[in-house]
């Protein structure tokens, strides 16, 4: 995916070049904190970059259900007057996985096993999010609709056609 139309209508553009180097970076965080699987989300549920075990990915479920279940968690925590949701953590039998905010449009997916600590992930994914907000900060941003040219593969997405604008 080259182009996300959030909320705010503003169009931003991915690119292949930015594309890869968030999976550079995930690929990096990978091997720091011995994740199986990372992903870099926007809040709409879509999956901007990926790596690791390919048998833990898909079309996009789990994307747009962990993007739900972050906001969902995210809106508790407010409404329980914390306003600094740090993230989600979830322990169970077979796999673990964290949802941690990399910018409040953005948020980093990990999943792992034991031996690997939470600690560990968490410092490594700290890591990671600084390295992934730069990369964000550059990315660049159209007024609204998709830009003039789509290059093949690339997909623009109206804002209204997605959401409902205030």
């Amino acid at each position: 995916m080259d182009f996300l139309t959030p909320p705010s209508g503003r169009v931003l553009h991915l690119g292949a070049g930015l594309t890869q180097q968030f999976r550079h970076t995930l690929a990096r965080y990978l091997d720091d904190a011995q994740v199986r699987y990372c992903a870099l989300l926007e809040e709409s549920g879509s999956l901007c970059a990926e790596a690791g075990d390919a048998s833990l990915r898909d079309a996009g479920e789990t994307a747009a259900l962990a993007a739900g279940a972050f906001a969902a968690l995210q809106a508790v925590a407010k409404r329980l007057g914390d306003g600094t949701f740090e993230g989600l953590f979830h322990e169970g039998k077979v796999r673990q996985f964290c949802l941690v905010p990399v910018t409040p449009q953005f948020m980093l997916l990990s999943v792992f096993e034991a031996p690997v600590r939470f600690g560990v992930v968490k410092v490594c994914a700290a890591k990671a999010v600084a390295r992934l907000q730069e990369q964000i900060e550059t990315m660049p941003i159209s007024g609204s609709g998709a830009p003039a040219e789509v290059v093949r593969g690339d997909f623009a997405r109206e804002a209204a056609a997605l959401f409902l604008q205030a």
